[in-house]
């Protein structure tokens, strides 16, 4: 189903602001206009969490004690309402959720929720997704697999909590503070979970093998395996350090070249700023692609100001699958804006304004 309308209110600087998304919708406005933050919010009801706020509070006016945002869902024969608040913990003084869900006023759970319409963002942080943190890998795999495996959230939700109270167990085991014994059960609770997550995410992997396209790109995933028997043989080194030393989280992946003469060449090693741009490319072709495979639904392509960053032979292929998706683009510049309505077909232009 595709977006028909969205609204915000008290969401960032916004007191209120409204706005009809068609099949190509560029947003246009100087710094601060809430380009960006308008984006967030989309992503923000696909997936239940910001791509760039690390604290809820971060998203809600200040001053005010929640955040509404609500879309109108609509494919021509039926119309969802998905509505988000985000409080601070506190509302008319009751504790409350700091995140609430509903869908056409009936109140939700998150698994229930996220995933109702996808959503896949592109944007300028993505291009230190080759040459980033394995933390970044991670997240990126992570976003992709949450809204398609509705039990993947809860298993890296539990082994992330088993993670942080095993170390803490290990460093009392190492100094005597604790029996061995305190171990066995987050170790089996570890297992458990960090199985099915690599399990998943091979699939996904798997997956990036098959896509075609004109890259000539491969994925190698650096599974860190987990199993009571890998386990039993890093237990004397996981003490002596004091925190895990195996599992989930410190899976990594590499995109490497498959073309003639760099073959098996680590791209972030090896390739140029161009070619590494190509590459983040195909990563996020393959995160749209791979949704649309096992959800059977196209996703909404957020395209945050990122024609500022791309070569001529990339904006091509973005040019490109801007055709096929519904898209939200971004822009600050004037130049950007007449590239794109040269460009596009049925461009809508919405300008923003500081202050919403």
């Amino acid at each position: 189903m595709k977006i028909a309308h969205i609204f915000l209110q008290h969401f960032r600087n916004f007191a209120e602001y409204e706005t009809k998304l068609n099949n190509v919708t560029l947003l246009v406005g100087g710094n601060g206009a809430g380009k960006t933050s308008l984006v967030e919010a989309a992503y923000l009801l696909s997936h239940g969490e910001s791509f760039r706020a690390e604290k809820i509070d971060e998203m809600i006016a200040f001053g005010e004690p929640l955040a509404r945002v609500t879309v109108r869902l609509g494919d021509g024969e039926s119309t969802d309402i998905l509505e988000m608040t985000l409080t601070r913990g506190v509302v008319q003084g009751k504790r409350s959720p700091k995140r609430l869900y509903a869908i056409n006023g009936a109140r939700k759970r998150r698994q229930n929720f996220v995933g109702r319409f996808l959503a896949v963002v592109f944007q300028p942080e993505d291009m230190r997704l080759i040459e980033g943190s394995p933390s970044r890998r991670r997240s990126f795999v992570d976003d992709v697999l949450k809204l398609t495996e509705p039990s993947y959230f809860q298993s890296l939700r539990t082994y992330e909590q088993a993670l942080k109270r095993i170390n803490k167990f290990l460093e009392l085991v190492r100094e005597k503070k604790q029996p061995r014994s305190v171990l066995t059960y987050w170790e089996l609770l570890m297992v458990k979970h960090g199985q099915f997550l690599q399990e998943k995410r091979q699939e996904f992997f798997h997956f990036l093998h098959t896509t075609g396209g004109p890259f000539a790109f491969d994925v190698r995933y650096q599974l860190s395996e987990i199993s009571p028997a890998v386990l039993d043989s890093h237990r004397e080194r996981a003490i002596a350090a004091g925190h895990m030393l195996i599992g989930p989280h410190k899976d990594d992946f590499v995109v490497f070249f498959t073309e003639k003469n760099l073959e098996d060449r680590d791209l972030s090693a090896y390739g140029s700023r161009g070619q590494q741009r190509l590459g983040v490319l195909w990563l996020k072709m393959g995160e749209l692609q791979f949704l649309e495979h096992k959800r059977d639904q196209q996703p909404l392509l957020l395209l945050d100001d990122i024609f500022s960053e791309l070569d001529e032979r990339s904006e091509s292929m973005v040019l490109e699958l801007i055709g096929k998706y519904q898209t939200v683009l971004t822009t600050a510049s004037s130049a950007t804006k007449q590239f794109l309505a040269k460009k596009l077909k049925n461009l809508s232009i919405v300008r923003m304004e500081r202050g919403g």
